[in-house]
């Protein structure tokens, strides 16, 4: 008995960025797949460019649809390295500043990333609206950009869901950024 009480009392361990011990949602799970997806098929992609070059023919696409993935894939990563807290913070001023601070630093920091992925995505979502009624396509590949900037607009709504669960619902990651650790 006395040592199954022992165990509950063990200090709080630090989880490094990436390992979580908290399963992955099916969000989380659908998001790393596009991840995989997008830039295996960029890779494929530069590759069949560099490829139709060195035969004198270019495939005048690729540049187009790689350009395009990568603009998605740089938002969804943003969003899946938010889950992890593994974007670098300004941990200084919670280093030299009073320990008070630490309290409030995960609610600022909820704070600030809530404020500017809303901005985010109101103004992407009114791109993205505005492209979808002008009928607006893209040179090479002919589809609707209003489909390049639906990522942006998904992930920067997964960006704010990531902050809430990251400083509300996970007890190891809302540590790591009380104690300001700086991850990247």
């Amino acid at each position: 008995m006395q040592e199954k009480e022992d165990a509950s009392k063990e200090p709080f361990e630090v989880i490094p960025a990436g390992d979580t011990s908290e399963p992955r949602g099916i969000i989380w799970r659908i998001v790393d797949a596009l991840l995989l997806v997008g830039i295996s098929v960029m890779l494929l992609s530069v590759a069949a460019q560099v490829i139709s070059r060195q035969l004198g023919a270019s495939i005048s696409w690729t540049e187009e649809l790689t350009r395009f993935l990568f603009m998605g894939t740089t938002f969804l990563g943003m969003a899946a390295g938010f889950r992890a807290a593994a974007h670098p913070r300004v941990s200084f001023v919670l280093a030299w500043g009073p320990a008070w601070l630490k309290k409030f630093a995960p609610h600022v920091y909820a704070a600030c990333g809530i404020a500017f992925f809303s901005v985010l995505i109101v103004k992407t979502w009114e791109l993205m609206m505005q492209q979808l009624t002008s009928g607006e396509s893209s040179p090479a590949l002919g589809v609707g950009m209003f489909l390049v900037t639906l990522p942006l607009v998904i992930a920067s709504g997964l960006a704010i869901l990531a902050h809430i669960k990251t400083i509300y619902f996970s007890p190891s990651m809302r540590k790591k950024i009380e104690e300001g650790e700086i991850i990247a």
